[in-house]
């Protein structure tokens, strides 16, 4: 009873309520966007750590909905500072890999970390025992799905523990934040607003930081050919910015459904197109592309009257000024074009990857051979490495191949059951909010098709976030005025 009260006095308190307030506001993503920048560009890791365990922690304790969280799981994607990390290569930046385990960092890390997990499963546990959480389709095709993942490799002759632990990790993330997520969101009108407005003020810090490495990096311009290997950002390459920056472009044009005078988001999501090209991301370029249209098609379908006229107007401009460019500059667009094409498929060596991967499945194909292979030698796929490089798993550069390889044909249905489920929750109640949600997490699955991102585990937090959202919005009542179509 004493422990109630306890709760009841915080939940109530003036000071949890301004806390609640600045942590739910549409400045917090504007500060912790400044927090990061100077941890990025200043090397100060530790202080971006603190504020996020602190903010953490406040958003886990004080606010009733959890929704800020997502603005601390976006940034996290991009903390780390080129000083801090491993050497690039082909770079001759200098710097120290060491930084995050030197003993007083170390120490400030597991303590702040410690007690922003136990905030957390302070809330997972009441959100259980509230019943706000309700186990549904959803979530029993994540534990379909964590159960292949955690039993990758299984029966291979020659399994390492790490398979195990890899999936773990997985896992974990993917059912722990899912199940924190659906028990402590309260979903308003402005809920989905704000999750957009996130992804928004990533894509600024994420092409700012971009354009400011066009400008700065030494020898990254050569005879007018981006040499695209010198593009990384400490927290990533050009295809992890690529990634960073394709995520924002449903939130674009979420906005415009929303706001009278959306048009500008809409000019706003072709500049966002526009940096993912400038990303040098082939990957980024192509999907980037397939979004646009997408989401063109979804604004078109969604508004009304005059608002439809002018967007029609704007998509129409945009498609003539690329026919005109591409009739004047058809011979070097077609090139490029040629080159982008050519270099999916050879170039970028995932053919050998899909083959490899291909390989493993067959044969393993009940439980494939498991994300590591101790077999592998240097320079070869699945090569375990020494050091930090022990804990890179083998990467097939598409998701199909990947769970067939490493989870074989259990890692492979799951998936299918749970990406079946998510499409049949949209469709079951397919509003303008849920559209937004969705476009983002096939925006994270298309690069998928040609990346890892998805097996990374802070990506992995937030598809385990949007999935979330998904679920505990296919039951509310549904208004007219939030009907997709």
């Amino acid at each position: 009873m004493k422990l109630r009260q306890i709760f009841n006095f915080v939940e109530n308190s003036k000071i949890t309520q301004v806390i609640e307030l600045a942590l739910s506001s549409y400045y917090f993503p504007l500060v912790t966007a400044a927090v990061f920048m100077l941890s990025y560009y200043l090397g100060w890791e530790i202080v971006a750590i603190w504020y996020t365990c602190i903010c953490g922690t406040a958003i886990m304790v004080c606010c009733k909905d959890v929704t800020p969280v997502l603005c601390l799981f976006l940034f996290l994607n991009i903390m780390s500072s080129r000083q801090h990390c491993p050497v690039h290569e082909g770079s001759d930046f200098v710097t120290d890999p060491t930084y995050f385990v030197r003993p007083a960092i170390l120490a400030q890390e597991i303590i702040g970390v410690v007690f922003w997990a136990g905030s957390m499963i302070f809330r997972f546990v009441t959100g259980i025992l509230s019943k706000r959480f309700k186990p549904n389709a959803v979530f029993w095709g994540l534990v379909a799905l964590s159960v292949a993942l955690m039993l990758s490799g299984i029966f291979y002759t020659h399994y390492v523990a790490l398979n195990f632990l890899y999936g773990l990790g997985l896992a974990g993330i993917i059912l722990f934040t899912y199940v924190l997520m659906s028990g402590n969101l309260e979903i308003t009108e402005k809920t989905f607003t704000k999750v957009a407005y996130y992804f928004l003020i990533l894509f600024a810090v994420a092409s700012l930081e971009l354009v400011v490495a066009y400008l700065t990096y030494d020898n990254l311009i050569v005879n007018g050919k981006v040499i695209r290997q010198l593009l990384f950002f400490g927290w990533g390459t050009y295809n992890q910015m690529g990634m960073t920056l394709i995520l924002s472009i449903p939130a674009w044009f979420y906005l415009s459904c929303k706001f009278k005078y959306g048009v500008v988001f809409l000019i706003g999501g072709l500049f966002n197109v526009a940096m993912c090209f400038l990303s040098m991301s082939r990957q980024a370029m192509l999907m980037s592309g397939v979004m646009f249209v997408v989401c063109c098609v979804w604004v078109l379908i969604y508004d009304r009257g005059r608002k439809r006229l002018i967007n029609s107007a704007v998509i129409a401009g945009v498609i003539a000024v690329l026919a005109i460019l591409l009739g004047v500059f058809h011979k070097d667009v077609g090139q490029f074009f040629s080159s982008v094409t050519h270099n999916f498929f050879t170039g970028s060596g995932r053919t050998k990857l899909w083959k490899q991967g291909l390989d493993n499945f067959l044969r393993k194909p009940l439980f494939g051979i498991g994300f590591y292979d101790p077999l592998a030698l240097p320079n070869e796929a699945g090569y375990m490495g020494e050091g930090l490089a022990y804990s890179t798993p083998y990467m097939c550069h598409n998701t199909f191949i990947q769970l067939m390889s490493s989870c074989g044909l259990l890692g492979l249905v799951t998936y299918v059951v749970h990406r079946a489920q998510t499409i049949i929750s949209f469709i079951n109640r397919p509003t303008k909010d849920r559209a937004f949600i969705i476009f983002t997490v096939l925006s994270l699955m298309l690069t998928c098709l040609l990346d890892n991102h998805i097996f990374y585990f802070f990506p992995t937090a937030v598809y385990a976030v949007l999935i979330a959202y998904l679920s505990v919005t296919e039951k509310k009542k549904e208004s007219a005025k939030a009907a997709l179509i």
